[in-house]
């Protein structure tokens, strides 16, 4: 059943600290440039609350924020891995981010809810780190 999900990917991206992608992520779903300082501050606090880590290699930062652009999921496969996100956290070459508004619709925050049950196959997110971008829209509206 395709959901047509609001998904946006970004491949071979040169990000090589949290800190870099945290500011990229920032960049892409901050409703004003003025808040951007805000998502980073937020991406920060839900890391500190415990590892966004889904699968080897794979992380999943996510957020519900009145400072976003619109609800959506966000692909970023890395150039290089991220050796040493933090200290137990190594080798990152994929994110997949879920960016929510504060007050979004029921129907959509379900249909992610149901996209994040299919993380749970490791073999498929394993598979996300390799497909190509219209692989990646496909597999993930189709699923």
């Amino acid at each position: 059943m395709s959901r047509n999900l609001p998904i946006r990917t970004y491949v071979d991206c040169t990000l090589n600290s949290r800190d870099e992608v945290f500011s990229f992520i920032a960049d892409l779903v901050s409703e004003k440039p003025t808040d951007v300082n805000q998502v980073i501050k937020q991406l920060e606090q839900r890391e500190e609350l415990g590892s966004t880590m889904i699968a080897e290699h794979v992380l999943l930062p996510h957020i519900e924020s009145p400072y976003a652009r619109q609800s959506e999921i966000i692909f970023i496969r890395l150039a290089e891995p991220i050796r040493n996100w933090d200290e137990t956290t190594k080798d990152i070459q994929l994110l997949i981010v879920i960016s929510l508004l504060e007050n979004e619709s029921v129907q959509l925050k379900k249909d992610i809810a149901r996209f994040t049950r299919t993380l749970a196959d490791e073999e498929f997110v394993q598979r996300l780190i390799t497909m190509s971008e219209q692989d990646i829209l496909r597999t993930v509206n189709q699923n």
